[in-house]
């Protein structure tokens, strides 16, 4: 008998077999766990037809919001050997399920809903209907663990510091630390060696889980207004006028204008500022912004004491992290300009 899933994704997981496990003379056999690369585990599909090997992309939750997101992960992230995606979730609406079969992608769900299509598979089961309400998100992607993760993404030796020190860094309270790790270590995002150092594991998959989390549960905690420039202005602008401001220092360049900036060759459409609540009215005032939920530039407040970019930037402005740039960049039109971010300062920073 397995035992008992202990975490969300491993539930995810399970229930998402239901169908598969209906498909007679066929067995599942789970090859490997979280080693690294994007993905969460292989498992081999064994029958009288021979046998088919899958990784798995767990999305606790595939909204709207995240599914090109997404989708743009699964066609871009290296494969094991001999293996093909496949994402597992809670539910996937009917909708959903009509997008990624456009793209090509193959699913399997708690309801038991089900969509595998290589040979010698094709295999399609629709209108399941949503279960009951999944148990809510583990810890380490609501909002507290987000911000931990960003940390230890943002520099993996971090992971080392004392508890003291990455509460202070990421913003969250000291008792939360230890709950953080236990959960990251279950996951196997977190090991211990001989000499007791602690080592970030998976970075790959964990990043990938982050921006998904970032945009769904952090971000939106972080919002503080959207706005329009004065009609004439250009986004590019924005560097100018903050450099001759008393507060510009102090405003994180981030969005599409950030990875403008970090990039060559570009041209941003939208920014994203990052400035403390209580300057947010002088902001304003001084790059004449008003509110409008359709602006180009979104206000979002920083958290902790590492959402700057410590490299080079041009005088008299800062920049936000790449991490919290990239994450921005969700959208098909910047897409290439993410996967140059990604190779030129996550990637290093993972080890890979």
């Amino acid at each position: 008998m397995p035992r008992k899933p202990i975490l969300q994704d491993e539930q995810i997981i399970y229930n998402s077999m239901k169908a598969i496990r209906t498909i007679p003379q066929t067995k599942i056999e789970f090859m490997l766990q979280k080693v690294g690369g994007p993905f969460a585990g292989t498992f081999r599909l064994s029958g009288a037809w021979g046998n088919k090997y899958y990784y798995l992309k767990v999305i606790p939750k595939l909204t709207p919001t995240l599914t090109d997101l997404v989708i743009h992960q699964i066609k871009t992230s290296p494969a094991p050997d001999h293996s093909s995606p496949l994402l597992v979730s809670h539910y996937i609406s009917p909708q959903m399920a009509a997008l990624l079969k456009q793209q090509g992608i193959e699913y399997a769900d708690g309801a038991g809903n089900l969509y595998l299509n290589q040979m010698p598979l094709y295999i399609e089961i629709g209108g399941q209907k949503h279960p009951k309400k999944p148990a809510g998100a583990d810890r380490i992607f609501r909002t507290t663990g987000l911000k931990l993760i960003y940390l230890l993404l943002r520099n993996p030796q971090a992971i080392n510091a004392t508890y003291r020190t990455l509460a202070d860094d990421a913003g969250i309270a000291l008792g939360a630390i230890g709950d953080l790790f236990s959960e990251l270590e279950k996951r196997g995002n977190l090991s211990v060696d001989d000499k007791g150092k602690r080592i970030l594991n998976a970075g790959e998959e964990l990043l990938q889980r982050w921006q998904l989390g970032y945009l769904e549960t952090l971000r939106p905690k972080l919002f503080l207004q959207r706005c329009q420039l004065p009609a004439g202005y250009d986004i590019n602008q924005i560097v100018e006028q903050l450099q001759q401001m008393a507060i510009g220092k102090e405003v994180l360049i981030g969005g599409e204008l950030g990875a403008a900036i970090l990039s060559s060759k570009f041209q941003p459409q939208s920014a994203v500022l990052y400035i403390q609540a209580e300057q947010l009215l002088k902001l304003m005032l001084q790059l004449h912004l008003t509110p409008d939920p359709d602006g180009q530039i979104t206000l979002l407040q920083p958290f902790g004491n590492q959402c700057h970019w410590g490299g080079w930037q041009p005088d008299g402005i800062t920049l936000a992290d790449p991490l919290l740039t990239f994450a921005e960049l969700c959208g098909s039109a910047t897409d290439q300009v993410a996967d140059k971010l990604y190779h030129q300062y996550l990637t290093p920073r993972l080890g890979y």
